[in-house]
């Protein structure tokens, strides 16, 4: 597997630095760090990454509206850090994709086992997306050689034809000449 390419929204330094610190010692991964929604828009727009990782509230913004915010950009997974999340936005979270919600205090070893399921989830996806484009390709190149070559055929045919007509005409033409000149 490739590196791992994690966004990380936190207002927070110190989590941030803990969060960073996890991620390093268990995944060979890319973290890139920033305190906003706008940051994370901007930085996912020009860099998409595997993974995002944010606060549900944030200064700009709330996780329910950049969960719709990231999956106009494209699907990643996405998970959410609260520290009090009621049933409807839980909800809402989920019906808007997002990959899993964790609720403060949580295990950090729970943490980085989401991270890992779902960025290997994410690369797998990935490979099948690439896999069957390939194959699609691959189909299209194929029907596209097997239309050429139809035509091909089909031109080689009216030769075929055009050529037994000429033999056919030309016999006839043989047969009557030599005929005549035998009466």
């Amino acid at each position: 597997m490739s590196v791992r390419k994690i966004l990380l929204v936190e207002p927070d330094p110190e989590l941030l630095e803990m969060f960073v610190a996890c991620l390093m010692r268990r995944f060979d991964a890319h973290v890139t760090c920033v305190p906003d929604a706008a940051s994370c828009l901007d930085v996912e727009l020009t860099n998409p990454h595997d993974l995002v990782i944010s606060e549900f509230d944030l200064e700009d913004s709330n996780g329910l509206q950049l969960a719709r915010d990231l999956r106009t950009l494209g699907h990643r997974p996405l998970i959410l850090l609260t520290d009090d999340i009621d049933s409807d936005e839980a909800i809402e979270a989920l019906r808007l994709g997002v990959s899993d919600l964790f609720r403060k205090p949580f295990d950090i070893e729970e943490l980085l086992d989401a991270v890992d399921r779902l960025t290997c989830g994410y690369d797998l996806r990935r490979q099948h997306a690439a896999k069957y484009k390939r194959m699609r390709d691959l189909v299209r190149r194929v029907i596209r050689e097997r239309r050429d070559l139809n035509r091909r055929v089909e031109l080689v045919c009216r030769d075929l034809v055009g050529a037994h007509r000429r033999l056919v005409d030309r016999v006839l033409a043989s047969e009557e000449s030599h005929a005549k000149s035998s009466a």
